[in-house]
């Protein structure tokens, strides 16, 4: 399929030049065959423009894997941080979306969004540099070190993605929208895998001979290194002139989205979802590392199984939401990923093998999750204040998935010495929050299927459709196809 933006607008709105037209008559085939030429020069270009987000997206994304999630536990760890300190490095990123509010306010003033976007995104990744010498000090100041490189690093990347979103929507049509990020975050995924490999091996060899700092030093390096490249590949990318952007700025364009019915009940939604989350997100990895007593290789060949799966249902996710709407598909997946909690009572030291299919069961339900969480609220916002509403979508959701995690590590830290047997199971303070954790996403699940978004069908709807598509593979013989085509095919749409 052919990803065509009109000559008009891109012209128009890139600022691009058209081709001169001849003064003299021209034949209509003559016409016909300009205009078939322009065309066809557009499509050349939105391809290249698309590529250039796919490949910047996936070169960001070992960064961000290099510099956050187990990796940025197992550093903490190594530098001596307690569960408070935990849940407030996982909460710090959503506190820093409040940044993005003072981004619109650049956005709207100067309409310079895709300097804000490059350069912010410069500083938010390069200046983990810094902290490559101060591993191979000594001293308890090295914790605070880390917290503060990670505020600085989360502060200049939020400020970056409020000018990045309405850029890159701009450059992506709408009618393509959900297929096009379903095919990103497949290569993205892709990123993933490789990056989460090659790291945990790196830490895990210098682990080995008692040099982790090292380990750290290298990961972080690379992981700058292709951040660097990332902000070079973007900085390509075209945007309207300023003039076109720019938008006078005042209080009540501030608080526009909040009085928007639909969108402020969008918010409430994702206010009680971020809660869920935020409440255990962050004690995910010190389980693994502490008390399940994995190894980062291990860690990260649980991690590239789901990275694995979102390779391949990223895809058929996508043509969903562009059949379905976005709203059915969150709905669905909420309701499974509450599960997901609850099964981490299950594993304990050498008894770890439910984390196989729970690791596949969580990368088929968070890619829908993430692909649908992405496209809804730039489906319900108005393109002319696109800006100011993703800004405090992710301000007010941001902030509540930071309060969560704070209380969680309040919370994890005040029940550090809690363990008791049930049955084989040593119970601790990760596995109240694990429980608390699954009943509020439940409820989170419930309250998304009563927003309805504008274009959706029904969540039966979309069950009664994936379910036809699974007998029909196996009435015609599909399933006989390769492994690696059957979970596509399921989901198919023509």
């Amino acid at each position: 399929m052919k990803l065509l933006l009109s000559t008009d607008f891109i012209t128009q709105s890139f600022n691009l030049k058209k081709m001169p037209i001849s003064n003299k008559i021209e034949s209509s085939e003559a016409k016909t065959s300009r205009q078939n030429q322009a065309q066809d020069k557009t499509a050349l270009i939105s391809r290249k423009w698309l590529s250039y987000i796919t490949i910047e997206g996936s070169l960001a994304t070992v960064f961000i894997i290099l510099t956050g999630g187990v990796f940025l536990t197992g550093l903490a760890l190594m530098l001596g941080a307690n569960d408070f300190e935990i849940g407030l490095l996982a909460a710090i990123p959503f506190l820093s979306q409040v940044a993005q509010l003072l981004s619109a306010f650049m956005v709207d003033a100067t309409g310079k969004r895709k300097s804000i976007a490059v350069w912010f995104s410069v500083l938010g990744r390069q200046v983990w540099w810094i902290l490559i010498p101060v591993l191979f000090l000594s001293g308890d100041w090295r914790l605070e070190a880390l917290i503060v490189v990670v505020i600085i690093s989360n502060v200049a990347i939020m400020i970056s993605s409020a000018g990045w979103l309405p850029w890159i929507a701009d450059l992506v049509p709408g009618r393509i929208r959900g297929r096009y990020f379903g095919n990103r975050n497949a290569a993205i995924a892709i990123a993933t895998i490789s990056a989460t490999l090659v790291g945990g091996a790196v830490l895990d060899i210098f682990r080995g001979v008692h040099q982790e700092s090292m380990g750290f030093a290298i990961i972080i390096g690379l992981g700058c290194s292709f951040a660097l490249a990332a902000a070079i590949l973007l900085n390509r990318l075209p945007d309207k002139p300023a003039e076109l952007i720019r938008s006078n700025i005042n209080w009540s364009h501030l608080m526009e989205p909040l009085q928007d019915r639909k969108f402020r009940r969008l918010l409430k939604i994702f206010v009680a979802w971020n809660i869920a989350i935020g409440t255990s997100a962050a004690f995910f990895a010190p389980h693994m590392l502490n008390n399940l007593k994995m190894s980062f290789t291990l860690i990260s060949v649980y991690s590239a199984v789901a990275a694995l799966v979102a390779v391949l249902l990223n895809k058929p996710w996508g043509k969903i939401i562009d059949r379905f709407g976005s709203k059915p598909v969150l709905a669905f997946c909420a309701f499974g990923i509450a599960l997901v909690p609850l099964i981490w009572w299950i594993p304990r030291p050498g008894y770890i093998w439910i984390l196989a299919p729970e690791s596949i069961w969580t990368g088929i339900l968070w890619t829908g999750f993430t692909l649908a969480a992405f496209n809804i609220p730039i489906a319900c916002s108005p393109k002319e204040r696109r800006t100011i509403y993703l800004a405090m979508f992710s301000v007010v959701t941001g902030l509540a998935f930071f309060a969560a995690s704070v209380v969680g590590g309040i919370l994890a830290q005040s029940w550090s010495h809690m363990h008791f047997q049930l049955g084989k199971q040593t119970v601790v303070n990760y596995h109240i929050l694990f429980a608390i954790s699954g009943a509020l996403r439940l409820l989170a699940a419930f309250m998304i299927l009563t927003f309805h978004e504008p274009r959706e069908k029904g969540v039966p709807d979309m069950i009664q459709f994936m379910k036809y598509s699974i007998l029909r593979c196996a009435s015609i013989g599909r399933l006989a196809s390769p492994w690696a085509t059957k979970i596509e095919r399921v989901f198919q749409i023509r």
